[in-house]
């Protein structure tokens, strides 16, 4: 089997070595033996999310879309205890939000909850990629939330994130999870080329704003003609129009775009207090080298002399789930104990049920043609 790593692995491994070991699949697997997790209200955002912005549904009415979405967060948070209060803030969150994103949609969702799974360039060069010394291949694995197609049919990595404060300018530049997607994205789809990422960010209900929130912005009013079309309230590019011309065939379109659309703007942002999306472009130069990173990193991890040294900090061990068998090992106890104690082998990873508009490529505008052009 591949050695793979992902996202949150590659998280802790950089924040405490000794936290990476303790929980990352590829090392010992522990998690808390405690009772069920408390509810994942961004989790369950971003469940409702992708069924916002599931392809197949883009061009339905709102009235039909809306109570399906915030059905998605009472299903993502219904089995979960305690789940009424945030459901309840969910739904005020995404309330606001369905009113505020028409207006800001610039774009035509093709997958959601977009899995990948790449191997890494050797980082010696040759055309290699990496292996450990028994053949088996390093992997890097993870998913993005919405790959998008703007009015180019350029590419665009979305992130959806619930938050407490705004990102700022120099955070979400070096957003390396995000732009590592991006790298990873064009390996697992060779030929794709992804224009940038898109920072979707979205303030809890509870969070402060400093100033008194404003309403949300609603959708700029359409002319009459627009009206008359299939897709009259929900913003962003129609995935099928009734235009001619083979419009909706994504192949029949990209045969214009070959000769290369305007290269993207400068970085974009906009938002209403509550809410903010921020456009950043991504140049090759950055996302090859985050593709090196990576590979440079796993070399660290599947080192035999690794050194799992700890990283103690208020913001690293104040949310650790390992502080116990941690200050076993600085104190010199009997960590198996504690690690039997209150810790369980999380055993082999789970297969998640797949999702609609996650594996497939839909046939609207925007969707993966036969072949893709590097042209």
């Amino acid at each position: 089997m591949a050695y793979r790593f992902t996202p949150a692995d590659r998280g802790a491994f950089k924040r405490c070595r000794r936290q990476w070991d303790f929980g990352a699949r590829e090392r010992q697997n522990y998690e808390p033996a405690e009772g069920p997790a408390p509810p994942d209200l961004e989790l369950g955002v971003r469940d409702a999310l992708a069924v916002y912005y599931f392809p197949g549904m883009w061009d339905w009415q709102r009235s039909v879309v809306l109570p399906l979405a915030l059905q998605g967060l009472a299903w993502s948070l219904g089995g979960q205890p305690a789940a009424g209060g945030g459901l309840v803030a969910g739904q005020a969150l995404l309330g606001r939000y369905f009113e505020w994103a028409p207006g800001v949609d610039r774009f035509s969702p093709i997958q959601v909850e977009c899995r990948f799974e790449v191997n890494l360039p050797d980082p010696a060069g040759g055309g290699r990629e990496l292996v450990l010394p028994d053949g088996r291949p390093i992997r890097y694995q993870g998913r993005v939330d919405l790959l998008a197609g703007d009015e180019h049919d350029r590419y665009w990595v979305v992130a959806h994130r619930l938050i407490d404060r705004f990102g700022t300018a120099e955070e979400l530049l070096l957003d390396e999870e995000l732009v590592a997607a991006c790298w990873a994205m064009e390996r697992f789809f060779p030929g794709m080329r992804i224009a940038g990422t898109i920072h979707n960010e979205l303030r809890r209900a509870d969070s402060p704003v400093g100033v008194e929130e404003p309403p949300p912005k609603a959708a700029p009013r359409r002319s009459p003609r627009r009206r008359r079309s299939r897709r009259r309230d929900r913003g962003g590019i129609p995935q099928h129009e009734a235009s001619g011309g083979g419009r909706s065939l994504p192949y029949a379109r990209r045969g214009g775009v070959r000769s290369g659309p305007p290269g993207p703007a400068a970085v974009a942002s906009e938002g209403d207090g509550r809410f903010r999306r921020t456009r950043i472009p991504r140049g090759r130069a950055e996302l090859e080298a985050a593709g090196a990173r990576l590979a440079a990193e796993a070399l660290d991890m599947v080192d035999p002399g690794l050194r799992l040294y700890p990283n103690p900090a208020p913001e690293h061990c104040g949310s650790c789930q390992f502080v116990a068998p941690c200050l076993a090992v600085e104190r010199g106890g009997d960590v198996a104990a504690v690690l039997a104690a209150a810790y369980r082998d999380r055993g082999p990873e789970r297969v998640e049920p797949g999702r609609l508009g996650a594996a497939t490529w839909g046939t609207g505008r925007g969707a993966a043609p036969p072949r893709f052009d590097r042209g």
